[in-house]
């Protein structure tokens, strides 16, 4: 649900500030090797750039295909992670979901795996404002809160800001009598706890298997939501990119989760690296890609 323009903004906003040498999070690193056992890493990839994100829609749980930018992006991303095995792979249900792990598990050596397919990892519900034009969906949450623009809504709320826009969706949609109940816009507590059960299921799972890694593809503004509520040290990029909304499309945010204490940390938020070592890798190799995936589906 993040539009082309403040997509464009956002990756600007970090090469800029990268060129400058401004620091990742503090608490963000990897945790320490006596500490790293009860740990697993999950690699939480945005999905690549659809035909609804070039369009500027709120996509929500409408679906769209990857565009060939964004199919090509996933690939990189995808070579770029080669050396790291995955024991578990999981992703929304929603076709852009699916297209961008299967590119990514293919690339990265992991295509074997079964994608466990769950609405866990869907983007944000956001009923009758589905489909808005960006512009439109973030003037009525504007509206909502009283105030200006954008801008003026990250001052007030800071890393709350990403919560608060699907809250007054939430309120605004509550409102309309001619949507099915189930259709309505979920609320910012409903996505958190779904978004994170998720990470806790998908982390379990790979410690019970001796893993250390797992990758999930879900969305952008569910992403940003959940990974505002931990570890607020945060760099100057990671902080605007998270209350901005501007998680890049394929961006990979390494979540760090402690199985027995439930400690979420993570390292830089929506990491594009991978994409450009793969493409680095793509000028020298070619990756055979599997005719299907394995998925086991979850309703």
């Amino acid at each position: 649900m993040i539009s082309k323009a403040k997509l464009m903004s956002g990756l600007l906003l970090f090469l800029t500030l990268s060129s400058t040498g401004v620091a990742a999070s503090a608490k963000s690193k990897a945790p320490s090797a006596k500490k790293s056992g009860d740990v697993v890493t999950v690699y939480l990839a945005r999905h690549g750039q659809t035909t609804g994100n070039v369009m500027t829609l709120a996509e929500g749980w409408d679906d769209y295909p990857l565009t060939p930018q964004g199919d090509l992006v996933a690939k990189q991303v995808g070579a770029g992670l080669r050396g790291v095995h995955f024991t578990e792979a999981a992703c929304g249900k929603l076709v852009r979901h699916l297209d961008t792990i299967k590119d990514m598990l293919d690339y990265s050596g992991n295509s074997k795996l079964t994608v466990l397919e769950t609405p866990q990892f869907r983007e944000v519900g956001g009923g009758k404002y589905e489909l808005y034009q960006e512009a439109d969906h973030s003037k009525a949450i504007d509206d909502y809160y009283g105030v200006k623009d954008n801008a003026a809504l990250s001052k007030k709320f800071g890393l709350d800001t990403t919560a608060k826009r699907i809250q007054a969706i939430y309120e605004l949609d509550k409102k309309n009598d001619s949507t099915p109940a189930q259709d309505r816009a979920e609320s910012a507590k409903q996505v958190l706890a779904r978004e994170a059960a998720g990470i806790k299921r998908v982390a379990k799972a790979t410690y019970n298997k001796h893993g250390k890694n797992a990758l999930v593809v879900s969305s952008g503004e569910i992403i940003g939501a959940y990974l505002s509520k931990y570890d607020h040290n945060l760099s100057k990029t990671d902080k605007s990119l998270l209350t901005n909304g501007l998680i890049p499309n394929s961006g990979v945010t390494k979540v760090y989760y402690n199985v027995k204490t439930g400690k979420v940390t993570f390292g830089k938020v929506g990491d594009l690296s991978y994409a450009q070592k793969g493409a680095k890798y793509l000028q020298s190799h070619k990756v055979k890609e599997s005719a299907s995936m394995k998925v086991d589906y979850e309703k």
